[in-house]
């Protein structure tokens, strides 16, 4: 049996002898029986049928990293993200929510994103004069263009290869996951409806965040903005390329491993595309992790669980680390740039590099794609 509806399935975890326990990166990390979802879908059963809430109980929702690890592995496919996104939602509209989820919302209202810049001006910076409309947009992630500059410079660079045609950077504003990840559900609608409008006029939407790239292709939809364009991942768009990318490829990459971002490979099934791209620079097939592909194993770095519980995010990171240890890699290639930054936190030694930075790499000289106007790093 398959449960897909979140607030029926709270009753299917309330009675579940915590079978996912195992998959929860938030558990793992904490050591606290209070963090797993079998506890957490208890609670917001219990404060669905009328139970109260105090703040303290209510930070407990925010124990997640929005990963989707516990759905993968539950027999029934519980949606406990989406469920837990309903409880916060609650507490959020209740007052009790913590207080660094107020404060995204104050930097939101502010800029726009969950910085202290303008993202416009970010994009222009790392990507050139943005455009407003084109046959083909690219949306780099507030991410990549605030901490990974050079990965959103990769990929729009290498989107070049792709048909040849000019890939536009639209006016960079944030998708609102993060508002949604932390249960601001009117603030993520209204931020949906902006951004909505502020795309339309592309008809295709390049997306190198894999959060990004799952909001506007599936929880615009949910919450009833249609999204003007069609959106396709940055890996899915590179391998259009193969050939061309198989072709001009020095082939002489160090022994690497690929990690698996939950969202593009389990909530959008992206999984064959970066293991092909990588092949093709390297003409090997990547080392595997432990826990890959749909079990895949998170970096702590999703649903806004850094900033509420930043230490036990570093610690799912430096789990993420020991899957790595295991390999003979040299070198872990990723395609998501929170990935990349919660690792850099938590084991700074790892050498990590993008996706799109390793394949640009890995062309011949005279071969690279044109690169755009580069200019001095901002401050993350």
């Amino acid at each position: 049996m398959r449960v897909s509806d979140p607030r029926a399935g709270r009753e299917v975890c309330a009675y579940c002898p915590k079978l996912c326990r195992h998959a929860c990166p938030a558990a793992e990390a904490e050591r606290s029986e209070e963090a797993t979802p079998t506890h957490k879908q208890q609670l917001a059963l219990k404060v669905a049928e009328g139970a109260p809430l105090d703040a303290e109980r209510a930070r407990l929702f925010f124990k997640c990293s929005d990963c989707g690890a516990a759905t993968a592995a539950c027999r029934h496919r519980v949606p406990v993200a989406a469920s837990l996104r309903l409880a916060k939602a609650d507490a959020v509209e209740r007052g009790l929510a913590p207080a660094e989820v107020a404060w995204l919302a104050e930097r939101f209202a502010e800029t726009g994103s969950p910085y202290a810049l303008s993202l416009r001006d970010r994009a222009a910076e790392v990507l050139g004069a943005p455009a407003s409309d084109g046959a083909r947009g690219y949306f780099a992630g507030c991410t990549a263009l605030v901490h990974d500059p050079d990965e959103a410079r990769a990929g729009q660079e290498l989107l070049g290869l792709c048909g040849g045609s000019q890939v536009a950077a639209p006016s960079q504003g944030c998708c609102g996951y993060p508002l949604d990840a932390l249960g601001h559900s009117g603030a993520f609608l209204a931020q949906a409806r902006s951004m909505a409008v502020a795309l339309s006029g592309f008809s295709e939407l390049v997306v190198a965040g894999p959060a990004c790239a799952w909001t506007f292709a599936r929880r615009y939809a949910e919450v009833g903005v249609p999204f003007p364009a069609k959106v396709r991942t940055l890996p899915v768009a590179l391998s259009d390329a193969l050939d061309t990318i198989r072709g001009r490829s020095r082939r002489d990459a160090p022994p690497l491993a690929y990690h698996d971002p939950c969202f593009l490979a389990r909530r959008l099934g992206v999984v064959r595309e970066p293991r092909a791209l990588l092949r093709a620079c390297t003409g090997r097939a990547p080392l595997e992790l432990g826990y890959a592909r749909e079990h895949t194993r998170c970096s702590g770095g999703g649903g806004g669980y850094p900033l509420t519980h930043p230490e036990p995010a570093r610690s799912c990171a430096g789990k993420l680390a020991e899957l790595v240890d295991e390999t003979e890699a040299q070198v872990l290639v990723t395609a998501c740039s929170s990935t990349r930054r919660q690792l850099a936190r938590a084991r700074p030694e790892l050498r990590t590099v993008g996706l799109a930075s390793f394949v640009r790499e890995q062309l011949r000289p005279g071969a690279s794609p044109q690169s755009s106007p580069r200019s001095g790093e901002l401050a993350g």
